[in-house]
């Protein structure tokens, strides 16, 4: 499964780097639990202050205007440095001279998406936000964008077309997204805006998940005079698939009938508790894991088993489905 995520942001928002950084340690808690998930995240740009001048301004100074005093500049700042090393980012404002204008920083990375791969793509975005907040860089600099990018493996003559020099406003493709603030991250469907506590965004990825994950699979319904008895089983013959659902003391589980060693029925073999038995060769089963007892190399595909109201289901994801042979 492929989970889609879209992120709004703009290269001169500290909120945008917090927020990436929350990003990647949910996406890391994500795969460690959930490591058949693929994650895919475009980034998208917003830019904020397309009225700057093209050479931007002095960063105290606009800072200084937009907050009204010099205490007021001082307590807005310590308050994202504070954020900012919560997630192990170290902001000293004083190394930024210029609050740049973004239009041709944002043309530039358009480009490079497209040109990119994934990985070149992550390494060109966290330069040119390092190159912001922690170097001193001129983002609305072109000489400086198209060094930052061939530094990472790009050419600047596919991406110097992309600088057009002149403070154009960069138009984005996601005002809708982008105008409830930036970071915005939309995934499964939902937009969260503003730099997020990773404990919120891995909640938000697993729910994305599961209802990606629903809407995907294959749902066999059950029979309701089919339904397993507490202790007993059945072998049901569906979407090209032989399943075996037991019924442990009014727990479901549903298996793939085939033994995962050769191939053997399990539907007819001993039931200890939640552990099947292969007839063929004794190799012993948990329901729970689907996994061969004091192993985990050798595991049998194990399915979910949902009532929708009165219906069971047995929930067969999109990549273990198989084509109907019936």
């Amino acid at each position: 499964m492929t989970l889609s995520i879209e992120v709004y942001f703009d290269f001169i928002c500290p909120w945008c780097l917090i927020g990436k950084r929350q990003l990647d340690q949910a996406l890391a808690q994500l795969r460690v639990a959930q490591p058949e998930v693929q994650v895919a995240v475009s980034w998208r740009g917003v830019q904020l202050l397309p009225a700057l001048p093209v050479q931007g301004e002095a960063f105290h100074d606009f800072y200084l205007r937009r907050l009204g005093s010099e205490q007021g500049m001082s307590l807005r700042q310590a308050q994202v440095r504070q954020a900012a090393a919560s997630v192990g980012v170290e902001l000293d404002f004083g190394k930024i001279p210029r609050m740049p204008n973004t239009a041709d920083a944002h043309r530039l990375w358009q480009r490079a998406c497209q040109l990119g791969s994934p990985s070149q793509c992550e390494a060109l975005l966290e330069s040119l936000f390092a190159s912001h907040f922690l170097h001193g860089g001129d983002l609305g600099d072109g000489s400086t964008l198209l060094g930052l990018a061939e530094a990472v493996g790009f050419s600047s003559a596919e991406l110097v077309s992309s600088l057009q020099g002149d403070g154009t406003p960069f138009l984005g493709t996601a005002e809708g997204a982008a105008s409830q603030g930036v970071p915005s991250f939309v995934l499964g469907g939902r937009v969260l805006s503003g730099a997020q506590p990773v404990e919120r965004l891995l909640t938000s990825l697993r729910q994305a998940v599961a209802a990606a994950a629903r809407t995907s699979a294959t749902r066999i319904a059950v029979p309701a005079e089919r339904v397993p008895a507490p202790g007993k089983r059945i072998l049901i013959e569906a979407e090209g698939k032989s399943l075996v659902l037991f019924n442990v003391d009014g727990r479901f589980h549903a298996i793939d009938d085939g033994c995962p060693h050769q191939g053997a029925s399990l539907c007819g073999g001993r039931l200890e508790g939640e552990v099947i038995q292969c007839c063929a060769h004794g190799l012993r089963f948990n329901l729970n894991t689907g996994y061969l007892l004091g192993s985990t190399q050798l595991r049998v595909n194990r399915y979910p088993v949902e009532w929708a109201g009165d219906q069971l289901h047995i929930v067969i994801p999109q990549e273990d489905a198989a084509s109907c042979t019936r």
